[in-house]
């Protein structure tokens, strides 16, 4: 049976719980996962403070470091599907930070996002962690199933999620333009993602802002 979460202190003793009962001494990867604007993003930012508080070595990663660049991402050529495929760095990563960091529990190195509007540089320092929290979309994915110790997908509906992104997103673009946005390209690739990939049957729990539980 699928666990239920409301907030995140319930999370939290629940990956403090999986920490304690680890069989390796390997940092473990716990994915955070849902649509765009679900709140992913304070959820893990939460859990993690809380985690810090008891005393575990925490790294956070958001996927949003690892951003193909917006001539990738916002390609007028992209149908949904193609942004879905190409809109981050998954395999490098993995490959680069994730899995290193999982394997050693230490890691300094930096990822480059080439963006011909504003290029930036991310830079990791972790040491001695114990877990490693990914938040972003897209994270469950069959083939990524087995990268983690322990996976939660944040459940939000299109229309709450558009409103988070609209009050978080800083853009020069109008409201119009962002609503194409999310209608043609972001809401239409989520779908495909939940189509494709049943991130909710595939996760290991499933996460419901109090507000948003229905009472009985």
């Amino acid at each position: 049976m699928k666990t239920m979460f409301n907030n995140a202190a319930q999370m939290k003793s629940a990956i403090k719980d999986l920490h304690n009962h680890r069989e390796s001494k390997k940092a473990q990867v716990i994915a955070i996962s849902g649509i765009e604007g679900s709140g992913k993003r304070s959820l893990t930012e939460k859990i993690a403070a809380a985690l810090r508080l008891d005393g575990l070595n925490v790294a956070v990663v958001h996927t949003d470091d690892w951003e193909a660049s917006k001539e990738i991402r916002f390609n007028v050529m992209n149908s949904p599907e193609e942004y879905y495929l190409n809109a981050y760095r998954f395999d490098e990563m993995f490959e680069q930070l994730i899995l290193p960091l999982k394997l050693f529990g230490s890691i300094k190195t930096s990822v480059n996002l080439d963006d011909a509007e504003s290029p930036r540089q991310i830079d990791y320092n972790f040491e001695d962690i114990d877990i490693i929290l990914i938040e972003g979309v897209y994270l469950i994915q069959e083939a990524f199933l087995d990268l983690y110790d322990y996976s939660c997908w944040v459940k939000s509906n299109f229309d709450t999620a558009f409103k988070r992104l609209a009050e978080q997103m800083d853009i020069e673009e109008s409201q119009e333009a962002l609503v194409n946005l999310f209608e043609m390209l972001i809401k239409p690739a989520g779908q495909y993602h939940i189509y494709t990939d049943d991130p909710i049957g595939n996760s290991k729990s499933i996460y419901l802002e109090e507000e948003n539980t229905p009472h009985e």
